[in-house]
């Protein structure tokens, strides 16, 4: 082309070309999953050097070589100006002993995606620019193709994954809706509920907290490819084909490393979501998945119940059968039924702290927790012991409990945790 044309023209020709290339896999591909596989290796092969496509949460999602761990931005990443007009704002850093150069760029200006090319081979031109851009434009034009298709298909499937969960199909509708997942009689699948409730919120949320719960579902996609992912809101719902060689404690193990994954992730984006895990049991054929549903979620429910009674704060992943006899008061669901085990010297005192706007209740909490012991329970609340020693007195008097009688500790403990889960329900 240069000793053809003079350079400039040389140069519009050359992107006129390129362009034109890069959309014949747009045409061809007609938005599917294919497309962006294509575009990046077809821009490898132009440029001689490695390009890789990473998620906005930075994991590899194609890559031209044998790299597919996730992207990592050096400290001493600086920004680059090619020498072209760009649509795009690229950086610059070191890869080893090779320069990389990364690209950041948004689809519907929501969902971030990076592009690298590391110099392994060659320099870049003012060709290699040329073709990045290009690149990069139909890579947002193949995304927006691939993304309408996408969420047609999911809100497909998620009303199908809708109704299975909570029975509202016959047995007939049911086959055919089982049959359009893939999911077979004969399998044993369990249901797992996520999420994601912001700490001290309300459950309104804003735009930038759904967008979060967008980027969870798309990191739970990433770490579980198999499993069928719905999601409501706030709420992710999971079913998954159960491995028949796998205990329930290796399984409680892997959700829990899911759980820690996340987490870093979101500590990561500087985000403070509460996400959480709630276990069902495993059933045998997707008529069954209601049941493994209603565990997950009354998981889910009575999380902070939990937290509660181990006093691990942190606790994010619960397993339905492991309530104990938690699941009785779960499965309960008028709140009368539920008061009746509220002990009546309990109840007094909660009238009491009502009226008086008083710690007794929590005094109390912490006593027992601590095992009737002043001197802990006084470093756990940061007070003086004999300020500890008169609110007993005063729960003594107030409530009557006998705290040297076992079985009413007991019944006052229970009271306690039914107290809270009442307050859930509300």
């Amino acid at each position: 082309m240069m000793q053809v044309f003079d350079k400039d023209t040389a140069r519009l020709k050359y992107f006129k070309i390129t362009h034109d290339n890069f959309n014949t896999f747009i045409l061809k591909n007609n938005g599917s999953s294919n497309t962006a596989s294509d575009i990046i290796k077809f821009l490898s092969i132009m440029i001689e050097n490695p390009v890789v496509l990473y998620y906005g949460n930075l994991n590899c999602m194609v890559s031209t070589n044998l790299d597919n761990s996730k992207l990592i931005l050096s400290d001493e990443i600086q920004p680059y100006k090619p020498n072209i007009i760009t649509k795009f704002q690229y950086m610059k850093q070191m890869k080893g002993s090779c320069v990389q150069y990364v690209v950041k760029f948004a689809i519907l200006s929501e969902v971030e995606i990076y592009i690298t090319i590391t110099e392994e081979n060659r320099e870049l031109t003012e060709l290699d620019y040329m073709a990045i851009e290009n690149a990069i434009i139909n890579l947002q034009y193949g995304f927006l193709s691939e993304f309408a298709q996408d969420e047609v298909k999911k809100k497909y499937q998620r009303d199908i994954i809708h109704n299975i969960l909570n029975g509202l199909l016959s047995s007939k509708e049911m086959t055919e809706a089982a049959a359009q997942l893939g999911m077979k009689e004969s399998d044993t699948y369990r249901v797992v509920d996520f999420h994601t409730i912001k700490k001290n919120v309300q459950r309104k949320y804003t735009k930038e907290q759904l967008h979060e719960v967008g980027v969870i579902v798309g990191e739970l996609t990433y770490l579980l490819p198999d499993a069928l992912i719905y999601r409501n809101m706030d709420q992710i719902v999971m079913i998954q084909q159960v491995d028949s060689n796998q205990t329930e404690l290796e399984y409680q193990k892997e959700m829990e490393e899911v759980e820690d994954v996340i987490q870093r992730s979101i500590l990561y984006r500087k985000k403070d979501t509460d996400f959480q895990i709630g276990i069902g049991k495993s059933v045998e054929g997707y008529q069954r998945l209601k049941e493994s549903y209603h565990e997950a979620s009354r998981a889910i429910k009575y999380i902070d119940i939990i937290r509660l009674v181990t006093g691990d704060k942190n606790k994010s992943v619960v397993h339905y059968s492991n309530l104990g006899f938690f699941q009785i008061f779960g499965e309960i669901d008028d709140v009368t039924e539920l008061e009746r085990y509220i002990p009546e010297t309990l109840k007094k005192l909660y009238l009491y702290d009502d009226e008086h706007k008083g710690e007794l209740i929590t005094t109390l909490q912490m006593y027992l927790r601590n095992n009737q012991s002043i001197k802990k329970t006084a470093d756990a609340m940061f007070v003086h012991y004999r300020t500890i020693s008169y609110r007993l007195e005063k729960i003594k008097q107030i409530s009557g409990i006998n705290f040297d009688d076992a079985n009413e500790v007991l019944a006052v403990s229970n009271g306690l945790i039914i107290y809270k889960m009442l307050k859930e329900i509300e």
